[in-house]
């Protein structure tokens, strides 16, 4: 081997031995994810009004969500046609598993139903007085700082509804709710508002 293959036989071996002892340093360092994740909350977490005498128990159906609804990421409208899924923040459980469990609590913080049942909350098929079905149609937040939930609910009589308790129906639009336009957070807290109020109109007509 002559003197110029040998040095550079050494200097490969020298790199070689360097990438070695560095490890991964020469590799980028790993991103942190800057997902981030929310779930809907009930403000009558904590408190709550027992149930008047004779207050019906209540099936609540699988929360009907608009197509568009089913993405896990929270979402922004810019126009009458133009969403933004805001990727990196998510919702922690599908929406309509989350939208059900609020309007559950409340109903009961209400005192509006003497029990709630739901698919997979309760096993027994026990018979109730009243079924009550929730499609929504809007559950987003507005690039302007509005935030736009709207609900179209029917109750309709159950195989215990021995007393002839009526049904009822109604099409619910969220009011005077704004978030900050900037911070999820803000948004996710409003649209907990926002079906709380859905679940004070239903509470209502339950108590009627």
């Amino acid at each position: 081997m002559n003197a110029r293959a040998a040095s550079s036989a050494s200097f490969l071996s020298a790199v070689f031995c360097l990438v070695l002892v560095s490890g991964c340093s020469l590799l980028p360092e790993p991103k942190p994810d800057p997902t981030r994740f929310y779930v809907l909350s009930t403000p009558m977490n904590g408190g709550g009004t027992a149930p008047a005498a004779g207050a019906p128990s209540v099936h609540l159906k699988p929360i009907d969500l608009a197509n568009y609804l089913r993405a896990l990421p929270l979402i922004v409208r810019r126009g009458n046609n133009e969403i933004e899924f805001r990727e990196f923040a998510r919702w922690g459980e599908p929406l309509e598993l989350g939208i059900g469990r609020v309007l559950r609590e409340e109903l009961l913080a209400r005192g509006a139903a003497s029990a709630v049942s739901a698919a997979g909350v309760r096993r027994d098929a026990a018979p109730v007085d009243l079924q009550l079905a929730v499609r929504v149609l809007a559950c987003e937040g507005a690039a302007s700082g509005a935030v736009d939930f709207r609900a179209v609910w029917e109750l309709t009589p159950g195989a215990a509804n021995g007393d002839g308790k009526p049904g009822a129906r109604g099409d619910f639009r969220a009011a005077d709710l704004r978030w900050d336009g900037k911070s999820e957070a803000s948004l996710a807290a409003q649209l907990s508002q926002a079906v709380s109020a859905l679940a004070a109109e239903i509470a209502g007509a339950l108590k009627k």
